[in-house]
Order: structure tokens, then C-alpha cells, then sequence
């Protein structure tokens, strides 16, 4: 009896399906690609990324001796998300901004849906939170613009500690009258400290202004003097960085993780690695911009911070780069990696945005682990690549709706 019940049923279904007009099966194929291609995609693109873990931490059957039980401490980067406005492509007609301004919002909306979902313990924004933060605009204009960057990035549990580091598009950088001449106000005002020194997980991270430290380091050189007798400002980044070292002098012994907005000073010729979509990090200045720290100012930073990881931004595109520090005359030197996160943002020149995790595992100070065995460890998220699903898919599938119709 069950054999003939699932045959009329299957003639059935059958039939149906031959019943459905041209028009039913256009509809039922744009669902199923709007569904994919908006929501589907982005949780597939990031179904292969994970925290990273520390099971190489595991000899035999018991951990390194120190490390304790606590589970790792989860951070989540973001870097250069920009959120656009009006006066973000000068030469688009209006319509045409609020298109775009829609389609990149919506793009956020989407990628941040998916890296919230991993349920970070920190948020970190490596700059340029805003394109257009560090611009002449109305108290009232600039609240609606930290207010729409904040809904876009929602926290799923409100107990997220957040923090963010200033990029040139938040607070602006050397001078021009179409900066706002209370931008670096309204950033402290809104997105916190300019530097900061935070404790996670006995790990320690260096927050610091990039943008700050580029206007002293001119300054700096206009009077002819070094970084050590250079006397800045008592809240700004090079005093911040002075102040580290004393503070790391004075016995502190947990990794230090630095995080700048600008990347380090580096040959134009080096690479990137494999993740990188095209070209390298060369030297540059513009309006506004410069595309890494100068070479005396990345030493002096990197001497008195000492850091084991530093993690960049403003670059937009990633980049894997390990610098080689001289501390002293007797040519003692270090090496620290140094990781420039992709952006979070389709509207950033690059194919695939993405974010970075970073897993920093608590210890007991004094812990002894093997050569080469670290207590922090990153792993790049990519997300899909937003124009080529406008481009390639939508369209194609646009032009053969035609058609069939």
C-alpha cells in the first residue's frame, strides 16, 4: 500500500511542477539566488573560520604547567569599515551617493551580521570608523553620522567591551580648512581615549593614536630634535609611548600587542604574503594620508613598546609582514610580526572585505612554554566578494529573466 501511496504522491508533485506558468519559475529562481547570494554567502564565506586555539599547547595529557583553565579571551578586529556619506564621491550625482551610500550599508549590515555571530569578549575598530568623521559638518550632522555608524554595528550582547584607535578619516591629518576645528573633540567625545594601555587576559595592548603620533613626528623634525628630548604634549602619542616603556620597566612581563591605524615603515619592495589581492605597502603622503609611519618614527615606536604582535589598518587590502628591529649598538636585535587587517567595507578597493581573530590565552606570569610556542593567536575571515554577486550574478540572471519572459 506504501509503494503506490508515494507513487501518486510523486506523480502528483510532478504534475504540479508542470502546472507552474514561466513566471512562477522566474520568481522561484530570484528567491532562491536573493536568499544565497544576501545572506547564504556571507555565512558560508566565514563556515571555515574559527577562533584559533592553543590544543599545540597540550603535551601528553596535561597542559604546559601555568596556563591554568581559563579559556582563551576572544578579540575581534575591524578595520576601516567608512562608513560613507554625502560628500564621500564628490563627483556622483545625488541619487546616485544615496544608491551607493544604500548598497554599502546594507553590505555592513550583512558582514557584521556574520562577525558579531561569533561572540566576541572585545571589539576593537582599528580607525577610520566614518569616511568622512574628520570634515567641517554641524554638531547636530556629526551626532546622525556616529549614531548611524553605531547602529550598523550592534553588539549581540551588550556586556562587549569596545574599543577603537583614531584613523586619518576620524580625526583628520596635518592641517586643512575643510577639517572641523574640534574633529579630534568630537572623536574623544564620542569614541573615547586617543591612546590607550588596556590589560586582556594577562596580556597587555598598546592602543595608540597613529594620526597623533605622524603630527608630532613633523613637529618634531621642524626643531630639529630627537624623540628623547622631544617635550609633546603631556596626552599625546609620543609621551603615551614614553610613558609605556617606564610603565614595561617596571617589571611587567605579559606580551604586548600593539595596535596602530597607519602600518609601519617598511621597504617598498616587501611582500605581503599570500592573502594580499595585489601590489604591496609603499611609502606615501596625500592629503589627509600618509601610508606608513616614517622609518625613525616605527623604530622609536617598536624599541619602547617592545610589542610580540602588531596589528595595522588604513591599508585596506591584508598584509603579512615581519619587521627586524636593532635595539642597541651591539646589534641585538628583535623580530615582531606585523598583520594589516583587511576592510571590513566593499567600498574600499578590494575584492574581499574581511576581519581578523585574535585568541589571547590566560597564563601565570613566569609560565615556561616551548621555543616558538605563543600565548596569542590570529586568523584572517574573508567575506564574499559584494560586486562581482551585483556584476556576475545578478546581472546575467537579469538579462536570461528577460528572456524567459
Amino acid at each position: 500500500m506504501l509503494a503506490p501511496q508515494r507513487g501518486r504522491r510523486r506523480r502528483a508533485f510532478i504534475a504540479a511542477l508542470k502546472r507552474l506558468s514561466v513566471v512562477n519559475w522566474v520568481r522561484i529562481v530570484w528567491l532562491v539566488a536573493v536568499l544565497w547570494y544576501e545572506l547564504g554567502a556571507f555565512f558560508w564565506s566565514a563556515a571555515g573560520c574559527q577562533w584559533p586555539n592553543f590544543d599545540h599547547l597540550k603535551l601528553g595529557n596535561s597542559k604546559v604547567r601555568g596556563l591554568g583553565s581559563n579559556s582563551p579571551a576572544h578579540v575581534l578586529l575591524v578595520a576601516d569599515p567608512q562608513i560613507l556619506d554625502h560628500r564621500s564621491y564628490p563627483g556622483r550625482s545625488g541619487w546616485l551617493m544615496s544608491l551607493s551610500q544604500f548598497i554599502v550599508d546594507l553590505n555592513l549590515r550583512k558582514s557584521w551580521l556574520v562577525a558579531s555571530r561569533f561572540e566576541p569578549d572585545v571589539v576593537i575598530f582599528l580607525g577610520d570608523m566614518m569616511d568622512n568623521g574628520r570634515l567641517t559638518s554641524s554638531d547636530e550632522e556629526y551626532d546622525a553620522y556616529v549614531a548611524r555608524f553605531k547602529s550598523t554595528f550592534k553588539l549581540r550582547d551588550p556586556e562587549t567591551k569596545v574599543y577603537y584607535i583614531p584613523g586619518n578619516h576620524d580625526v583628520g591629518l596635518r592641517s586643512s580648512d575643510q577639517f572641523h576645528p574640534r574633529r579630534r573633540q568630537r572623536y574623544l567625545a564620542n569614541f573615547g581615549p586617543f591612546n590607550e594601555r588596556i590589560s586582556i587576559a594577562n596580556h597587555t595592548l598598546a592602543l595608540l593614536d597613529a594620526p597623533g603620533l605622524v603630527e608630532e613626528d613633523y613637529k618634531r623634525a621642524s626643531f630639529g630634535t630627537d624623540f628623547e628630548n622631544w617635550k609633546g604634549s603631556s596626552d599625546g602619542a609620543v609621551e603615551f609611548i614614553k610613558e609605556f616603556r617606564r610603565g614595561q620597566s617596571q617589571g611587567s612581563k605579559d606580551p604586548v600587542i600593539l595596535f596602530t591605524h597607519i602600518p609601519l615603515h617598511r621597504p617598498d619592495t616587501a611582500s605581503c604574503g599570500p592573502l594580499r589581492e595585489r601590489g604591496t605597502i609603499r611609502r606615501g603622503v596625500g592629503f589627509g594620508y600618509q601610508l606608513t609611519l616614517g622609518k625613525l618614527t616605527a623604530e622609536f615606536l617598536l624599541r619602547n613598546t617592545r610589542p610580540s604582535l602588531v596589528f595595522s589598518a588604513d591599508d585596506h587590502d591584508y598584509c603579512d609582514y615581519t619587521h627586524k628591529v636593532l635595539l642597541d649598538e651591539d646589534n641585538e636585535a628583535f623580530t615582531v610580526r606585523e598583520v594589516t587587517v583587511k576592510s571590513f567595507s566593499m567600498a574600499m578597493g578590494i575584492k574581499k572585505p574581511g576581519f581578523q581573530l585574535l585568541s589571547l590565552l590566560p597564563h601565570e606570569s613566569g609560565t615556561v612554554f616551548p621555543q616558538g610556542v605563543n600565548t596569542f593567536a590570529d586568523a584572517p575571515c574573508l567575506l564574499p566578494d559584494q560586486l562581482t554577486i551585483y556584476i556576475e550574478r545578478y546581472l546575467p540572471l537579469f538579462v536570461f529573466t528577460l528572456i524567459a519572459l
